[in-house]
């Protein structure tokens, strides 16, 4: 729904079906990846090639890269390609247009700054864009709530858009960023997005993209969020086997990888008894 919504609303298109294309064919062992690749085919039944790019801030190069891959999906699936770039940050040098002494290429661009937040109210796909643009802290209460209360969302679809939104608003102001991720945490923790940002953290201390407010409101949803999986855990084996001896509680607690600790619950819903549990538990002393 996301990708029907971003089509209609930015490109103007109506379409019937849309499908993300997995991968170009390696022609060189050095082909660069285009985003998010979509064969669109339209009401009126004609097919198109979406690329939609995603810049934070608009690189030197970039056009030359769009060239490029326009030029390869042409060349593979013989249909018109629409090149189409959502650009974050505000800047003068995305004119959707580049030239050269050889070179004439055009580019769809769209400039979340230059949107007003109010004329996407109610556009629930669209909402975690909605901090990029004017006033959009303004709508932002409201759309998290709507995107939180919906019955008409799915649980796994709110975690991917309340995250979505979170990252974006980071953009704009950290602090808002952060109180988002610890209001919504429950729901955001279901998105796989969530588990790549929680990956990323570790990164940040090499690379520094991520700002000081989103990492640390995303540290605090992790380290609460383990804790909760350990007292699951504990409480499940208490709910089945009784009292939980000590040493099992300790060696939980020290637990701090959330992918061990869904293994565990795992194995904890198949085993006959505590010791039988205690035996997988062991290797993580």
């Amino acid at each position: 729904m996301a990708k029907e919504s971003i089509l209609r609303r930015f490109l103007d298109m109506d379409p019937d079906v849309i499908e993300f294309i997995e991968e170009l064919p390696q022609e060189t062992t050095s082909l660069r990846r285009s985003d998010f690749p979509l064969h669109v085919i339209k009401k009126d039944g004609n097919e198109v090639i979406v690329l939609i790019e995603i810049q934070t801030d608009f690189e030197k190069d970039f056009a030359l890269r769009l060239i490029e891959y326009t030029v390869r999906f042409r060349l593979k699936y013989g249909m018109e390609v629409i090149p189409f770039v959502m650009l974050f940050t505000p800047t003068q040098q995305a004119t959707g247009f580049y030239e050269d002494n050889v070179l004439t290429f055009k580019y769809r661009v769209l400039r979340f700054w230059e949107l007003d937040s109010k004329n996407f109210d109610g556009e629930i796909w669209l909402y975690p864009f909605t901090p990029l643009m004017q006033n959009g802290e303004s709508l932002l209460n409201k759309a998290e709530k709507e995107i939180y209360e919906s019955k008409d969302l799915s649980n796994d679809e709110k975690a991917d858009l309340l995250t979505a939104m979170a990252i974006f608003a980071g953009f704009k102001d950290k602090n808002i960023a952060s109180q988002l991720i610890k209001r919504r945490r429950d729901l955001m923790m279901r998105s796989p997005t969530y588990d790549i940002l929680i990956e990323e953290i570790e990164k940040e201390k090499k690379d520094g993209w991520m700002q000081e407010g989103l990492q640390k409101g995303l540290q605090q949803g992790l380290q609460q969020g383990l804790q909760e999986n350990r007292d699951m855990i504990v409480d499940a084996l208490d709910e089945k086997f009784g009292e939980v001896p000590e040493q099992i509680v300790s060696i939980i607690d020290r637990i701090d990888d959330r992918r061990a600790l869904k293994s565990l619950l795992r194995v904890l819903i198949r085993c006959a008894s505590i010791d039988e549990f205690k035996q997988t538990l062991d290797k993580y002393k």
